[in-house]
């Protein structure tokens, strides 16, 4: 490691698929990684790929010497975990979404700003090139005021878990919006600048998740084929903001409909449709991998006429900027303003008022 970037100590709270690549990001970087996890089976087999120590219980980890957290438990768990690294001194990077209930996430930023400790949260989107390349346009005024943005996240077939905590709402605090919800919205919303919602009609559906003849290729994690599955499948939304602006989305974990993640963003001078499609390899069979950017604009010049430009970014791994924006800010002690938990409470007060209305 170089001088400006010391060789750090990384303590990794859940060792599922995200901790995980968490820790091989971090490897690569050239830091250390510890880990957490009460399954003896997933601590040994982390011990013996990154040839490291593993606790069974975060307690005796923050008793250690490491530099940060890093926490990607089920979501339930996150303010108990968050909360004592805090009171331990210690900077976190929490995995999507701050937390499973709105209450839980408020706990969690006073807890970090009474310790005064930095807390990032995983919307990792945010650093693709594309969506950095689009937010500078839309800051630079560009594309005129932003009215409306039309949002899909869509999974053919991509309930994650289909029994375990992912579709229990006690644990993981609700299904296709709190999951991949909470990633359009955090875009959403950094897009708009973070207005303040006014009004919301939705709808939430559960008709594949639960069905004993669900089918599917691929899945991320194990079927646990439904026996535990008391959240939604998808949501539709309308979105009203108090500044006037206004977003239709759309998310879903399965649909019988091409799997799909993209934003449409109306401005008054130019439009853009942003692809970032990027399908799991864990779902489908033919992996889509996306980082399109396209711009609509109408001029005048020898005649009215309409004007289509491919916007060209170079690609980038989101999950190291990520990683290597926390790592950051943990070495110069300043709180990041990119994935700040104030913004992660925000999309979580959102998260909740969708839900909210689906349910009236």
């Amino acid at each position: 490691m170089t001088r400006d970037r010391p060789r750090l100590t990384l303590g990794i709270v859940g060792l599922g698929t995200h901790g995980v690549n968490h820790a091989q990001i971090l490897r690569s970087l050239g830091h250390d990684v510890v880990g957490v996890d009460a399954d003896p089976n997933v601590r040994s087999e982390f011990e013996s790929q990154f040839e490291t120590t593993t606790y069974e219980r975060p307690s005796e980890l923050f008793e250690t010497d490491i530099d940060a957290v890093i926490i990607s438990t089920p979501n339930k768990f996150h303010e108990t975990v968050a909360t004592k690294a805090f009171e331990a001194d210690l900077d976190v990077l929490l995995e999507k979404p701050l937390a499973h209930t709105v209450e839980s996430a408020e706990r969690i930023v006073e807890a970090a700003e009474r310790t005064d400790r930095i807390c990032m949260v995983g919307f990792h989107h945010r650093f693709r090139s594309t969506c950095m390349v689009l937010k500078e346009y839309i800051d630079e005024g560009y594309l005129g005021e932003i009215s409306h943005i039309q949002a899909k996240f869509i999974r053919r077939r991509g309930v994650p878990g289909r029994g375990t905590w992912y579709t229990s709402n006690e644990i993981a605090g609700g299904g296709a919006l709190m999951d991949v919800g909470g990633h359009l919205l955090d875009l959403l919303l950094h897009f708009y600048d973070w207005p303040s919602l006014s009004d919301v009609i939705a709808r939430s559906r559960s008709e594949f998740g639960p069905r004993e003849d669900y089918a599917y290729l691929h899945m991320w994690g194990e079927d646990g084929e439904a026996r535990m599955y008391d959240v939604e499948d998808s949501v539709n939304a309308f979105l009203e903001f108090e500044n006037g602006a206004t977003a239709d989305i759309e998310v879903a974990w399965a649909a019988n409909a091409r799997s799909t993640h993209t934003y449409n963003v109306r401005g008054t001078k130019a439009g853009v449709a942003l692809d970032i499609t990027n399908t799991l390899t864990e779902v489908e069979p033919r992996v889509d991998q996306r980082n399109d950017l396209e711009l609509y604009e109408v001029r005048s010049g020898g005649g009215d006429h309409f004007v289509n430009s491919s916007i060209v970014c170079s690609h980038n791994d989101p999950y190291r900027d990520e990683l290597q924006s926390f790592l950051d800010a943990v070495v110069s002690g300043d709180r990041p303003e990119q994935n700040n938990v104030h913004q992660a409470l925000d999309v979580q007060h959102v998260v909740n008022d969708i839900y909210r209305a689906a349910s009236e």
